[in-house]
Formats: structure tokens, sequence, C-alpha cells
């Protein structure tokens, strides 16, 4: 009798390709890509799936009926607000605090060059910013009631400028949610089934502008979202898909298309939280404690840390460098450092790369799309690294002519340099941003990168991962059996999650309102899990206050006990345990010893357990054949040595696990190419990752 194969499929929708992986009840992993499709991310789905459904050997309308969980990663609010491209939002908000976008934060970024600090663009301009008479205190009690003809009448006005969804957020309104309420009430009144997005149902925070803010950005996203995801659930499921599509969050996790969305903002780095996910399953497998994750797609460098193994979720997130938020997300840091990151000189004669991208249309000029402006890729191309006739397992040519005549254009002539010179100072300057990047989020944060390893993937990071790592003291790099389409994999790691944050303020006395508060979120978020059809002992509940010492700006997360009886005794615990966790994230020395601490919100995290296919392990060769035979050679201007050299190729689809190379090589891989420098050893593991050592980091640490 023929086994009965299942499959669990992840899709990471990027800026450049997108990445689809299936796991399959067996064990055995596929993965594939597509371009991604901008004017319809659908049509780029649909067609990494139909590569995905070869690979398998079976149409995809009979693949998508065996599929038990399929989970997908977007970047369509990211690209929404980077491009500020989407709804046209009217705000309303209390009388007096209508320009409370404009004002911000005050200074609109970090650069301390003073004709940089430009006003943020304002989502909402100020004649669709409605204010209405009412006023809350900040204990919640009505001072000023709004009435219902008041209500009415703000969503007329907004209505009369043809707004496509209305935010609302008043002052207080976490501590009294009644007059947003009425508010949504006359949205449903007065315009039925306009996208309106209500403060105190998405953020019930204290912090006016952010809550706001997070609030206008929901409601901008939102119609591109509800477009999104009703066009994905109707083509897959058109061609057989029968389960619900999780959709990834930012923090990690994933929610259903109707609660997406509901919450769209949500969304936002849901590719880049699916490689951090991923990471952390690796790292949990191969049995490593700290690592660095570091993703280089077609746009953009994303890297981030696990300490201990544990993603660090930020709870204010600067989107677009520009909109200041609440949201919880992944700590994770981008630059513009990808492969279709644009190269170019500035006023200076000093060679530059990104922020600006070349995107999936017209991408990099070897693609031979209409490309005119020369990128990483074509940088690694020019230098030898990339192989024209192996690019995507073949299926694509570079047009190696046309990229060097663009670099020899656009950098070599201003630099005074052939092509290839031109191509090697690409590589370096590159290379210097990334590390810098890793520096970042490891040194800048009081951590020593020699105590992680890096966990390297995206299609364009094989080539650059040990050369980023020699640079920062890494001595281990681990490139995943399927780096080029990691995040996809990643999403299927990722457990159902919802999280809540409500302002509950305690100095001392009684817990029952604390206790409450935290009881009545986690009946919230338990049910959401349960329509979702988890039974309760897959479901885990975490309850958390969020900390600080008085007068301070910024809190911190505590652990609490999931009893509906908290008492004051577990309070006072927790502000015990604060100054220990303080010192942990700032340094020792650093808690401020005598200060009050005081509880500010209360947070509840609810996980819905998924079983995740696991891949099989496969047996590892015999000493003896450990050395894998290279398939050729092939000269390669080498950029951070500065000459050309014969390079040893291999071809990965002849790799078995156990089997070794020792730079310098190059790893041709059907979605990517890997790069071993000399001095670096690569090792073929059971599940088919590579694991790149410095030798001489050892050597030196020997020597020492």
């Amino acid at each position: 009798m023929t086994e009965h194969v299942q499959y669990q499929i992840g899709c990471d929708i990027g800026g450049t390709f997108t990445d689809v992986t299936a796991v399959d009840s067996r064990g055995v992993v596929y993965s594939d890509k597509s371009d991604t499709t901008p004017h319809d991310l659908s049509v780029g789905l649909i067609a990494a799936l139909e590569n995905l459904a070869q690979r398998i050997g079976k149409p995809l309308d009979q693949v998508l009926p065996d599929t038990t969980r399929f989970v997908n990663g977007t970047t369509a609010v990211t690209n929404s607000i980077a491009e500020l491209k989407g709804a046209r939002v009217g705000l309303i908000t209390t009388q007096g605090f209508g320009d409370n976008l404009l004002i911000a934060r005050s200074a609109r970024s970090a650069d301390r060059d003073h004709h940089r600090q430009l006003n943020i663009p304002q989502i909402v301009p100020r004649e669709r910013v409605v204010e209405v008479t009412e006023r809350i205190d900040r204990k919640g009690s009505v001072v000023v009631a709004l009435t219902d003809d008041d209500a009415r009448a703000a969503v007329r006005r907004l209505v009369d400028m043809d707004v496509e969804a209305i935010a609302i957020s008043l002052l207080w309104s976490f501590a009294n949610p009644e007059h947003e309420e009425r508010l949504a009430a006359a949205v449903a009144q007065e315009a039925p089934g306009l996208f309106v997005s209500v403060s105190s149902r998405l953020h019930p925070m204290i912090r006016e502008y952010e809550r706001t803010m997070t609030t206008v950005l929901n409601a901008f996203t939102g119609i591109r979202v509800a477009e999104y995801t009703g066009r994905i659930e109707r083509e897959l499921g058109a061609r057989g898909l029968r389960v619900p599509i999780g959709f990834m969050q930012g923090f990690g996790g994933t929610l259903t298309a109707e609660e997406a969305r509901q919450r769209p903002i949500t969304l936002v780095d849901s590719g880049p939280a699916g490689g951090v996910i991923g990471a952390q399953a690796l790292a949990k497998r191969l049995g490593i404690k700290n690592v660095v994750t570091a993703d280089m797609g077609g746009t953009s460098f994303d890297v981030s840390v696990l300490q201990g193994n544990k993603p660090l979720v930020t709870q204010r997130v600067m989107l677009r460098d520009q909109f200041l938020t609440a949201l919880p997300k992944i700590d994770v840091l981008p630059i513009g450092a990808g492969g279709g990151s644009i190269a170019w000189v500035d006023a200076r004669g000093i060679p530059q790369v990104g922020p600006h991208s070349a995107g999936a249309e017209p991408g990099p000029v070897c693609y031979g799309k209409g490309g005119v402006v020369p990128t990483v890729t074509d940088a690694s191309a020019v230098l030898g690294l990339l192989e024209p006739s192996a690019f995507l397992g073949g299926r694509r040519e570079l047009a190696l002519q046309p990229a060097r005549e663009a670099m020899e254009r656009e950098i070599g002539k201003p630099l005074d340099v052939d092509a290839v010179h031109a191509a090697a100072a690409v590589y370096r300057m590159v290379t210097a941003n990334m590390s810098n990047a890793v520096r970042t989020v490891t040194v800048e944060r009081g951590h020593d990168p020699r105590a992680f390893s890096m966990v390297a993937y995206g299609g364009a990071l094989g080539i650059f991962a040990a050369d980023i790592a020699r640079e920062v003291g890494i001595r281990q790099v681990i490139i995943p059996a399927d780096a080029a389409v990691f995040s996809a994999t990643g999403l299927l790691n990722s457990d159902d999650v919802r999280t809540r944050s409500r302002s509950a303020l305690w100095v001392g006395g009684d817990a029952g309102t604390i206790a409450a508060t935290l009881g009545q979120l986690d009946d919230e978020l338990v049910a959401t899990l349960r329509a979702a059809g988890y039974a309760d002992e897959a479901i885990d509940v975490v309850w958390e206050g969020e900390f600080k010492y008085a007068g301070q700006q910024w809190e911190l997360p505590v652990s609490l006990p999931r009893d509906r009886n908290l008492s004051e005794a577990d309070l006072v615990d927790a502000q015990t345990r604060y100054g220990t966790l303080y010192e942990a994230e700032y340094g020792s020395g650093s808690a401020w010893v005598g200060s009050p601490v005081v509880l500010v919100a209360v947070r509840v995290t609810a996980t819905g357990r998924v079983a995740a296919l696991e891949p099989t392990p496969a047996q590892l060769v015999s000493e003896s054949e450990q050395r894998l035979p290279a398939t050729g050679s092939r000269k390669v201007f080498l950029p951070l040595l500065g000459e050309e050299t014969e390079v040893g190729v291999y071809d990965t689809r002849t790799a078995k696990a156990g089997h070794q190379i020792q730079g310098p090589a190059i790893l041709e891989h059907p979605l990517t190419t890997l790069q071993i420098p000399s001095g670096w050893d690569a090792r073929i593991d059971e599940w088919g990752n590579f694991i790149l050592t410095d030798r001489t980091a050892e050597q030196i640490e020997e020597k020492a």
C-alpha cells in the first residue's frame, strides 16, 4: 500500500524573491523560489509553489490538498510603509491634540546633523485630523462627555473627504475606552464597511504618540493586507488548499487571516522574524547557545542576536527610521545591503552600497531584465564568485558583459580602475557595512562576538558570511542546508502566538486590580486560540509585568505567576528581581539602588503549540570518504586579498553528510553560492547544513 504523504509549507515573500519550503511527513525537505511580483504578490507565490511542486514530483493541485499547514511571511505591510503607499486615512482625536503626529517626539532621528532633522511624512495630513469635544482623565473618569451627535459629525467630516480608513485615538482612552467605542459605533452607522482602527482595542497603553502612530499605521495598511490575504486565500483555495493560512507576525508566531485583517500592522517584518525563529530551532538542534543571525536577501541585510538561544523582542519599534510605534517585534537590525543593493560613488569619490535597491524589477544588471545600475550581485558575478550558467540551478543565465560595463561605467571610471577592481571595491564596502551591523548588535550591546556562532542565510549571504565572521571575530558559521529559503523554513518552526498589553499602574498595596486585568487578557487570548482549533492542553500562557525605576522613561518585563489570585507578595517579589534583570540588560552596577520600582503595564502572551515536521538526519559518510572531490575550478578575483586565484568548485548536489571541503573553494548550490575563504574548513552535517570553521582563529588562540 502506498504511503499517504502530507506536507507543511512555509512561504516568505521578500523584496526580490519569493521563497518556499515544504517538509513532508517522511522528513524530506523540498525548497525553491521565484521572482517576487510587486504588482500582485500572489503571482510570484503561485510561481514559486509550482516550482516547489516540480521538485516534489507532483502537480500543485495534488500537493496543496495534502498540506496540513501553510504559513506565510509577507512584505506587504513593510513595503506599504516603506513606500508610503496605503489607505487614505482620517484620524479622530481629542480636542487640542490634533498636532500630536506633527510634534512627534521632537528629534526625528538619531542623526546629529540638524539639517537632516526633517519633519516625518504625514500619513494623515492635518486637514484629515478631526478633533472632537471630549475628555477622560488619567483615572478613566469622564470629564467632558462625548455626545452621539458630535461623534457622528466627526465621522461624516472624514467620509466627506473620501477617506478609506479611520483611526481613532483619544487621550487616556486606555483607561476608559467608552468614547472611542462610541466613535467606532458612529463609523459603523455612518460608513458601514469602512476600515476602522481603534487605539484602545489595538494597544491600550500609555504614551499617546506611540499609541496614535500605531493606530494610524494599522489603518494605513489595512486595505492592502485585506486585499492581499483575501487574494492569497482565494488563489490557494482554488488550487486545493483546505487548511487555514497562518500569517507570521513581526514578534514571532502566526495568526489567522481574519486576525491579520483586523491587526495588519502586526505583520510588519514578518519575513525576518521567520528567519530568527528558524535560527533558534536550528541552534537548538545543533546544541548551540549563543547565535548571531544574519540574513542577506535581495534588498537588505538583517542581523539579530539570540543570547541563550532566546530572541530579543523590543516593544517600541521605529519603522522606516521615522515612525516610532508601540509594536512588539523581534529585534532585528536591517541595513541596505542586499544582493540587489545599488553601488555608487559619492561626491567625495568613495564607493557606497545601498540603501537603494534594484529590487525584483528590474533587478541587477546581470539578470537581463532592464537594470542599468550595478549592484552587489553584479559585483559578485564580475569577480567570478558567481558562475553565469549555474545561477538558480541553471534556470537563469547571468549576463556578465552588461554587468562589467555597468560596473566600469558607474564605479570604475570615477575611481580610475577597471571593472574587476571596481567590483572588488564594492565587495569590500558591503562586507564592511555588514560587519559593522554585526558589531552594532554584539559589541555595542556588551556581547563578545567570539562567544557567538553565526547562522548565515538568505540567497546572497553564502558568498560573504565567512569574511564577515572573520572581520568581527566569529569563529564558526552555520549556513543552513536551505539557506536561500531559510526564512520560509523558519516559518514552519513558529507556533501560533497572541500577545496583549495594557497599562496598569501599581506602586504597592492590593494587587486585585492587576490580577483582574491579567485574568481578562488571559481569557481573551485563550479564547482566540480555542477558536483557532487549539485544545487547552496545547495552549501555554505567560504573564508579565512591565516594571521600571520611578522617574525612568522605559521599562523592562518581569515574569509573574499565572494566578487568578495574584497577590501583593507576588508583585513585591517581581520588584525584588527587577534589579538583577536590569543589570543583566544594562551592565553590572547600573541598577538604581534605592529608587522605588513601579509597575506600569501588564502583558499576557498565549501560545498554541504546533507540531512541526522535522527533517530526517542522513547517515554520515565513512572517514575514508570525507574529502569531497572538486567538480572543477575557475579563476576568481578574491577582493580581500586583491589577487586572482584558481579556486576549486564543488557541486553541492553531489555532497553527502560528513563530507569536508578546505578553503579556498566555491560551493555551488541550486539556489545559492557559498564561498569558503582560505583558512576556513567546511563540513556538511547530517541535516545538510554547512558548518564553517576558521582555522586561522583556532591557530591564533592556540599560540595565545
